[in-house]
């Protein structure tokens, strides 16, 4: 039985992803008859299958939509050595406009045990409620081969949706590009922001507080790093594109093993990437130094402090004669265990009525692949079968306890949509102030 194997991306060539009134276009599909190929029907002279997934909403509270493409390891071994295949994937809206990316995979570069490894390939995009049009075609540039197939795709809007104003400005399709995290989490490329207002009565102070620090237990694991913040980040870029109209918003990452601050920007309208990427960087997950293995037992101590002096009495300075300004905690972080042994204390604070605290915590999951919708369900417009649910792994939290003086309003999120409503909460929240 053939493996299969996701495609590593040998040659890249991508569309610009920028957005016009045509939408956004690959000056690679001028090169090929790529209508013509649409033209023949579902032709195959390659072995090969193309799926539209169903569209979900993603951890980024936009609808993910996917195209799933997998290529017969035996045909990849044939042609291997001559030319390039050419993945051409296009979208098109209610109103025509053109949404085009390829990618180039170098047949020399193909090693020689591919013929027992299918090689699947995903292309992503985000989309609006809607209906679309999706071709894809695979090309062989030494045999001028190809094989083209297209399909409908509709997109429903959400149920019941909490923030059913948060894509009012965003393009009907925008192309995800591939990344290596911890671009692959943020995403910096995609441009389209959310509609998020945040709108107190009286200026207001919102701090996000990211842990990015995985709890004693699971700081064992080789792949902290990912399953710390693949959800974590994802919610970050959520949250920075809130619009604080009376206001400021401000972020800092906090790594509790070193008791520091990794990462701090004031006053954030846009997240600098850049910069906080570079911290992550910096720290390097399998380098502590002596003072921090010294001061292990302090994580807690450390936390507790950075809560406590941008959430006290003098984070903020009152003018004469203006409204007291209110501070808002956004507390963004994974179930957290502390060492074994550590003093833990609640933060020494009282709730003050111009105070709100959120705390925001992700669990991580195990979640099964996504399937493909069967075609008998697109044909009648059926929604397939919902795929098992993701089990939860049991963690302790200490995190909670340490904030209970503040009176924290908790968010137990494991899915997008969980998170959706916890988002939806926190910023009703931010306007009653």
């Amino acid at each position: 039985m053939a493996r299969t194997l996701m495609l590593v991306l040998l040659s890249v060539a991508t569309a610009s992803h920028g957005f016009t009134q045509r939408g956004s276009l690959d000056p690679a599909f001028t090169k090929v008859p790529f209508d013509r190929w649409l033209q023949g029907g579902d032709e195959s002279q390659i072995r090969w299958t193309a799926h539209v997934l169903h569209p979900q909403l993603s951890t980024h509270q936009r609808l993910l939509a996917k195209v799933e493409i997998q290529i017969d390891g035996a045909e990849l071994a044939k042609r291997r050595g001559k030319g390039q295949w050419v993945i051409f994937v296009r979208l098109k809206d209610e109103e025509d406009r053109l949404y085009q990316d390829h990618v180039t995979i170098d047949l020399v570069k193909i090693e020689e045990g591919i013929r027992n490894q299918n090689v699947t390939y995903v292309e992503s995009a985000f989309v609006l409620p809607g209906d679309y049009r999706v071709a894809v075609a695979l090309f062989d540039t030494a045999t001028g081969e190809h094989s083209a197939k297209q399909e409908r795709l509709h997109v429903p809007a959400l149920k019941n949706d909490p923030l059913s104003d948060a894509w009012r400005d965003l393009p009907p399709v925008e192309l995800i590009p591939h990344a290596e995290p911890p671009d692959s989490w943020y995403l910096p490329t995609v441009a389209g922001r959310l509609h998020l207002p945040a709108e107190a009565r009286r200026p207001v102070q919102i701090v996000v507080l990211v842990n990015a620090t995985p709890s004693e237990r699971l700081s064992r694991s080789q792949q902290v790093p990912e399953r710390n913040l693949d959800d974590l980040l994802p919610a970050l870029k959520v949250i920075s594109q809130m619009a604080v109209r009376n206001g400021s918003l401000s972020v800092a990452l906090l790594d509790l093993a070193r008791r520091r601050v990794m990462f701090h920007q004031e006053d954030m309208h846009v997240l600098d990437w850049p910069a906080f990427k570079g911290s992550l960087n910096e720290a390097d997950a399998g380098t502590i130094d002596v003072k921090s293995l010294e001061d292990r037992h302090h994580k807690a101590e450390f936390f507790e402090a950075e809560v406590s002096r941008r959430m006290g009495a003098g984070a903020t300075a009152k003018l004469p004669g203006t409204p007291p300004v209110a501070r808002v905690l956004i507390v963004l972080s994974r179930p957290m265990e502390f060492e074994s042994g550590e003093d833990l204390q609640p933060i020494r604070l009282a709730p003050q009525p111009d105070c709100r605290v959120f705390y925001i915590r992700y669990h991580p999951r195990i979640v099964p692949p996504a399937t493909p919708v069967p075609a008998a369900a697109r044909a009648r417009r059926m929604r397939p079968g919902l795929p098992p649910p993701a089990r939860r792994e049991t963690q302790v939290d200490q995190l909670e306890p340490t904030l209970k003086p503040l009176a924290p309003l908790l968010f137990d999120v494991e899915t997008p949509e969980q998170f959706r409503k916890a988002l939806a909460a926190t910023l009703a929240g931010i306007s009653s102030l």
